[in-house]
């Protein structure tokens, strides 16, 4: 799963096996055609396995919530699925997923999956546009921006694996905004100083009051600079807490 600085959504399935399961992987190709939008479907093989290698895309981390994915979906007391809280400078995200073991009888009774275990790759890789908040990847690389995880082991030890992740998508129009509006509060105040100054030192019989006015002004400049600035350091400084409000996935059963 790739997530842009625009939070566009790329994910890219591979779903590979042997032979005998080729029947199997053509009805999951099949599938993920009719239920998402795929861009590319490329046939991929590594030794005796073969399949394919899907790719779909989604305009924002909404439509891909939407989507109603399993794997990505909030389980009750498990996980939370996909969270957003939106916000000015950026809006926060946390992905709170679980690979839940087959339950007994589903897979890990059967003999000839019992013989498959060792051949499974199940991995979920997260690139994101930016250092990762937080996480519990077995492994990150690429400046805290690529997480990974082995879920196999969901299947083949029969143990539910947790995906988390926090982080944060950027609005780059809305702090340039930001940084204008700091920038002429900033020129302004200096300009109303330098005018009273001025003025303070004009003999001029109404000089003295268009002094004060002019103060007035530079204290209401340096009131919203303040808050501006307060505001923001607030935002980037506090962490986002998430509640069942923010979630904006869809919700599965529990096993």
């Amino acid at each position: 799963m790739t997530i842009d600085a625009d939070g566009k959504v790329t994910l890219k399935n591979e779903i590979m096996g042997v032979p005998l399961l080729r029947e199997y992987i053509e009805n999951a190709k099949n599938d993920l055609e009719r239920k998402n939008k795929v861009i590319d479907i490329t046939p991929i093989s590594s030794g005796n396995l073969s399949g394919y290698r899907i790719t779909t895309q989604y305009t924002s981390v909404e439509q891909f919530a939407a989507q109603n994915i399993e794997l990505y979906a909030g389980r009750s007391g498990k996980c939370k699925g996909i969270q957003q809280r939106k916000g000015w400078l950026f809006d926060s995200y946390n992905f709170d997923f679980v690979s839940e073991a087959p339950e007994s009888g589903e897979y890990l009774d059967n003999p000839l999956a019992q013989s498959m275990m060792p051949q499974i790759k199940f991995d979920m890789v997260i690139n994101l546009p930016y250092a990762v908040e937080k996480n519990n990847a077995q492994h990150v690389s690429n400046d805290n921006k690529t997480l990974s995880w082995n879920l196999a082991s969901s299947i083949t030890s029969g143990k539910n694996v947790s995906v988390q992740v926090q982080f944060r998508i950027w609005h780059k129009e809305k702090i340039a905004v930001t940084l204008a509006a700091i920038i002429i509060l900033l020129g302004a105040m200096i300009y109303f100083l330098r005018k009273s100054q001025k003025q303070a030192e004009n003999k001029a019989d109404n000089a003295e009051g268009e002094a004060a006015k002019n103060i007035f002004y530079m204290k209401i400049c340096a009131g919203l600079l303040a808050a501006i600035i307060s505001v923001s350091a607030f935002m980037l400084i506090n962490p986002v807490t998430f509640t069942d409000a923010d979630t904006i996935s869809s919700a599965v059963t529990a096993k």
